[in-house]
C-alpha cells in the first residue's frame, strides 16, 4: 500500500488504467484492479501470481518483488519490446516479460527486504537507463550467478525456463 502511494504509476491498474488498484501481480511486480486481477488469474500462476493488497497475507519476498518492480518499470519494458498495444496473453507470455519475471523473482528471493525509502525505483535504472529487464538483471546478476532459484533452469546464457510443475514459485 505504501509503495502504491509513493509511486504515481502504481496508483492505477497496469492494464486498464483504473484508479486505486486493490490487487497485484507479484510475479510481474505490478498493480491491478479487481477486473484485471481476474484476467491475470486466468493466465495461470506461472505467468501472474495475483494477491489482494488488503485481504491476503504477503511473504517478505513478495513484498520485495513489488518494491523492486512497479508499473513504471513494467511499462518501460513493454514499450521497449513493442508490446504496449499487445493483448493480455501476448504481453505477459512474451519472452522479454518471462525473462523479467525470472529476474525479478530471483532478485526478490536473494536480497533481504529493506525499507522502501532505502531502495527507490529510480535507483534500479542506471543513468543510461537500459531496458528494464536488463536493469533488474544487472542489479541481481552477481547474486543470481551464484544461486539459481528453485524451479528455474538455465539452458543457455540469458535464457530461463520455469518449471511450473515443480516447487511453488513463491514458497
Amino acid at each position: 500500500e505504501a509503495l502504491r502511494k509513493k509511486r504515481p504509476a502504481d496508483a492505477m491498474c497496469i492494464d486498464c488504467k483504473a484508479d486505486r488498484p486493490e490487487w497485484a501481480s507479484v510475479s510481474n511486480g505490478v498493480f491491478l484492479c479487481l477486473a484485471c486481477s481476474g484476467r491475470h488469474r486466468g493466465l495461470g500462476v506461472h505467468i501472474s501470481f495475483v494477491r489482494s493488497l488488503t485481504m491476503d497475507a504477503w511473504k517478505p519476498e513478495q513484498l520485495r518483488a513489488m518494491e523492486l518492480g512497479g508499473n513504471e518499470l513494467f511499462l518501460h519494458l513493454l514499450q521497449e519490446n513493442g508490446l504496449g498495444g499487445a493483448g493480455l496473453d501476448q504481453r505477459y507470455s512474451a519472452p522479454a516479460v518471462a525473462e523479467y519475471r525470472a529476474s525479478l523473482q530471483a532478485m526478490a528471493k536473494q536480497q533481504e527486504p529493506q525499507k522502501p525509502q532505502e531502495t527507490p525505483v529510480s535507483q534500479l535504472l542506471p543513468a543510461a537507463a537500459p531496458a528494464p529487464a536488463a536493469a533488474v538483471q544487472q542489479k541481481c546478476s552477481q547474486q543470481a550467478a551464484a544461486a539459481v532459484p528453485a524451479g528455474v533452469e538455465r539452458s543457455k546464457p540469458g535464457a530461463a525456463k520455469v518449471d511450473v510443475w515443480g516447487d511453488d514459485l513463491w514458497s
